[in-house]
């Protein structure tokens, strides 16, 4: 099993670096629709519990991520997609998304023909 430190970040991290906070933020904007106790943020972004901790106390004070309901005694938390910036962030995240769809159907595109070719050689 690989483990989440030797993780390649997605594009998000990648465009605007790999911090704590980035990392966690791309985590919530892959799975926006879902909300997540900071034990699943840690394991998920490969930091410790204590620093996703801290971030998270960080992101929930400036209201990028909000507490969403309890389950069995642990807090889960989401994205606050009311907050301008979040909805900025969102609107990004999925630019870099369709760019990434549309550099892959090119690929497939450019190469779909030369498979073909070598299949029928």
């Amino acid at each position: 099993m690989k483990n989440n430190h030797d993780k390649q970040w997605g594009e998000f991290c990648q465009i605007f670096g790999a911090t704590p906070r980035n990392r966690i933020l791309e985590f919530f904007l892959d799975l926006r629709e879902l909300d997540h106790s900071i034990g699943d943020v840690a394991r998920e972004t490969g930091l410790n519990r204590a620093t996703a901790y801290n971030t998270m106390r960080k992101l929930v004070k400036s209201r990028y991520i909000k507490p969403a309901r309890k389950v069995s005694g642990s807090q889960l938390y989401k994205l606050t997609m009311e907050k301008a910036e979040v909805k900025v962030m969102v609107q990004a995240y999925s630019l870099i998304l369709k760019k990434i769809a549309n550099e892959y159907q090119e690929m497939h595109t450019i190469l779909k023909p030369q498979i073909i070719k070598a299949a029928y050689s």
